[in-house]
Order: C-alpha cells, then structure tokens, then sequence
C-alpha cells in the first residue's frame, strides 16, 4: 500500500539530512551519465547508504528492504518495507514515500514469493513512468540483491520492457568519495581497531590459543566504543602461516617460535577498519625478519606514492619496485601474470570496496579515498606463493587528502614494527 510521512519525523538518523540529499544528487548526476533512469536498491549497505535504515531486521533473509531512486529531481524515492512492526524502523529513514508489502501466509517461514512486494515495486515503477526505462540493481561482482532469486524473476517477468542493468557504474562514484562525517566514522574505526590488536599483542604467551588472544583483541575494540566485529582474522605459525582470511581457533597453540598474523578490525557505526600487522613469539631467524622488513618497504613506498590525482596502478607499481629492488622481481612478474594484480582496495560500508588498487586501474585518486593498502611478498619469492612457508604483509588504511594522504592506522597507536614477544 502507497503510505507517506511528513517531514521533521526522522527520530533516529544515522546520518543528518543534508548528508543524504548530497548522496541522492551524486547518484542522480551519474545516472544521468550513464544514461540510467532509476535504481533499485536492496543490499543492505546500499539501502543504509540512501535511506539511513539500518536497524532493521537484515539476518532474517525473508525480511525484504529496498529503495526506488529514480534519477529525475522531481520523482522522490521510495522506501519498501515489510508490514507490521517493521513500519516502526522507518523512523530511522529520511524518505517521506514509505511503502509496506503484507508478508505471505506463514510470515518468513513461508517459502512464497512475497508477491505483495513485488506489485508494490512494480506499480512504483509505473507511477515513475519507468516501465520502459533503464533499471540498475544490484548483479554485478561486487553487489548481490536483498531480494530473493524468486522476487527478481517476478519482477523483470511484470516489468518486460524494462532493461535491466548493474548498479556499479552509478554507486561506486558516490560511495567512493567519503563525507567528512563518514570519515569520522572510519577513523574512529581505525583508532579502536589498532589498540585492540595492540592489546591482543601485549597479551601474547607461549600456551595460549588463537581465539583467546582475538578475544582479547575483540574485548579492547569493544571497551572504546566498536559497534561490531565482522571480520578478525587471527593465525599463527608455522602450520597456519598461510592460512589467511581465517577464523581463529581455540586448537590453535602459540609457540615459541610462532609467527602470528592479524588482519581485519572493529566497525563503527557501519564503517570497518582493515588493517594487518605481524608478532613473533621469540625472535625470528634472519630470513624471516628480512622478508617482513621487505613487506614493510613496499608497504611504506606506496604510502609515500598515494595522492590525489596519481594513478592507483602507480600506487601498484611503487610497491612492487621496492621488491624488485631486492631481488624478486620474478615473484612481481608471477604475480601480474597469475591475476593477482592488487595490492589495495577502497573500504567503507563494506570492508572492500571499489576501486582497487590494481596495475589495471589508471584512474586517478581522489580526495575523500578512504583505501586500503597491503603489498606482501612470500618467504624467499616462492611462486605460486600459497607453496611457500610463510608469507608476509602489513596493511594501513590511508585517507586520500587534497594535498598527500594521511595514515589513519596511526603508527603511535600500533606501529609497523614486527612486534617480538
């Protein structure tokens, strides 16, 4: 059913008004560039970007979410919720147009389509006068739907002279650049999650496990205000050195000798932190601190190069001429002929976001970048470097100014130094 609020009645905003309208007149000058006439959003950081919901019911896949933006000034967005007590989260969102769907018979353990939803959207879109135009969802690389496999058949069946298309080359433009407030966010991110780590560190000692000291690290991000944990990735040596991207384990035994890698961090208020740092429990033989000393240089020489208006594939290059300087110039080769080009990425909303800083990418950084930067090299060069014994990598989440970058992983907070316990 069509339904509106009147304006003033936003009690909880994630963000101030004026934040989301400078969001919905970026997006509308790229989809006029793109020649796109509206999008339908429904991936939760998409939905919270535009329509500041975000306490909403997201675990539950069946509770279905989603905004209609289209690109001229004087068709208004709409907001799509379920009915019921879900009309009570709107109060979170600054759109007036607040449409509710009826759930199907047997609520969300219903397996139906949730055809009310989809009549719902439909007829927005007609009321748009869109039922030809060009919709951009969410079916590209980087984003799914919050829709279900079924309501996105249903929809494109209702609406078939609609040409669909991925939302990327409207959203990535915007989301890219970050407010002074979203800024505010990921630094606050940033500051908790090197103090977490450096906590977890401190607390390093032959016998404990992985899990005890994430939770440590877990425990200290929380204590100065993180508003979740999404991903800490926390992995000791030598059998774990190239587990990356894993779970800590309570199996999992620090030893002397043990190297220990973390990657990841706290989120605040929806903005994550992604950083990586290294520990040896005792110290490590020379080969092994050389090639960590190796990371660090190529970490810090793209640092150096990052800047408004430079090309992220330079970005790319500066960290790999500090390996080639060393020697490696084969693992760099492989590397850019086995695909994996990239040493960074955007982060925001989500923990990757694009662009990437990649040889591929000539597009210049702007200022507002809030990117990710984590070179490696594997211990001695070894390619595929999954077959070496270890592999070694810092990571810094850097700001984009408009005259250099400015770390906001401060090194006073947790430095680069490999930490020895």
């Amino acid at each position: 059913m069509k339904g509106s609020r009147q304006t003033g009645q936003v009690q909880y905003p994630d963000f101030p008004l004026d934040e989301y309208h400078r969001r919905v007149e970026r997006a509308r000058g790229e989809m006029e560039l793109q020649q796109v006439d509206a999008v339908l959003l429904s991936q939760q950081e998409n939905v919270r970007y535009f329509a500041g919901l975000f306490e909403v019911g997201w675990v539950v896949k069946a509770y279905f979410f989603c905004v209609l933006l289209p690109r001229r000034d004087e068709q208004p967005p709409v907001l799509f919720v379920p009915e019921g007590d879900h009309t009570y989260h709107v109060r979170q969102s600054w759109i007036e147009d607040v449409r509710t769907w009826r759930f199907p018979t047997g609520f969300y353990t219903s397996d139906a389509v949730g055809q009310d939803l989809v009549n719902q959207v439909v007829a927005s879109v007609r009321e748009s006068g869109l039922e030809r135009g060009k919709l951009a969802v969410e079916v590209g690389a980087h984003f799914r739907p919050g829709l279900s496999y079924e309501v996105m058949k249903a929809l494109q069946a209702a609406l078939p002279d609609v040409q669909w298309v991925d939302c990327a080359s409207v959203l990535w433009p915007v989301r890219c650049i970050k407010s002074a407030l979203e800024i505010d966010r990921l630094r606050k991110a940033c500051e908790m999650s090197c103090h977490g780590v450096r906590a977890g560190f401190e607390a390093l000692e032959v016998g404990r496990s992985e899990r005890d000291i994430a939770n440590v690290m877990a425990k200290a991000m929380f204590d100065r205000g993180a508003s979740e944990i999404r991903f800490l990735s926390l992995y000791a040596g030598p059998e774990r050195a190239m587990w990356a991207d894993s779970i800590p384990r309570q199996e999992q035994m620090l030893r002397q000798g043990s190297s220990l890698q973390f990657d990841g961090g706290a989120v605040y208020e929806g903005y994550f932190c992604d950083f990586k740092r290294m520990a040896w429990m005792g110290e490590p033989d020379d080969a092994s601190r050389r090639f960590y000393h190796l990371a660090r240089e190529s970490l810090e020489a793209a640092i150096r190069t990052a800047g408004p208006g430079v090309p992220a594939a330079e970005v790319y290059h500066a960290s790999q001429d500090a390996l080639r300087e060393a020697g490696y110039g084969g693992f760099c080769d492989w590397c850019l002929e086995a695909g994996w080009s990239s040493i960074g990425h955007n982060v925001g909303l989500d923990i990757h976001e694009m662009p990437g800083i990649s040889a591929e990418n000539h597009d210049p950084l702007q200022p507002g970048m809030v990117i990710a930067l984590e070179p490696f090299i594997s211990h001695s060069g070894v390619t595929p470097f999954w077959n070496a014994q270890a592999k070694y990598g810092l990571e810094d989440m850097v700001l984009v100014t408009q005259d250099g970058c400015e770390v906001l992983t401060k090194p006073e907070w947790i430095g680069r130094e490999l930490w020895v316990a």
